[in-house]
């Protein structure tokens, strides 16, 4: 965020893993394939909406799946045509307010 990187040694870590799992209440580190590592925010009062609605998503490949079986139900339309850009998504104001504070 700040084009520098982060201050491990003054800081008192060797690692920025080190950094995260010192900080349970903010980064849960999980251990993923290959011996690597996602980390995973941890949502406080103020994020708890954001992290619902970020939880009720599909993934991308249901996303794909859904558009597999979708163009396979209408075989008159071309799969190949993608939707229109340029137009964003209406967000309720309680989300647009939630994301502002976010943001700020």
């Amino acid at each position: 965020m700040i084009g520098k990187p982060l201050p491990l040694h003054s800081l008192g870590f060797q690692s920025t893993l080190e950094l995260v799992a010192d900080m349970p209440e903010v980064v849960r580190v999980c251990p993923y394939e290959n011996g690597t590592f996602i980390l995973k925010a941890v949502a406080d009062e103020t994020t708890k909406t954001i992290a619902k609605l970020v939880a009720r998503q599909r993934s991308s490949k249901a996303r794909k799946n859904a558009a597999v079986k979708a163009a396979a139900a209408s075989p008159s339309k071309n799969p190949r045509s993608f939707p229109q850009r340029g137009r964003a998504p209406i967000l309720p104001a309680s989300v647009k307010a939630e994301l502002q504070d976010l943001l700020s």
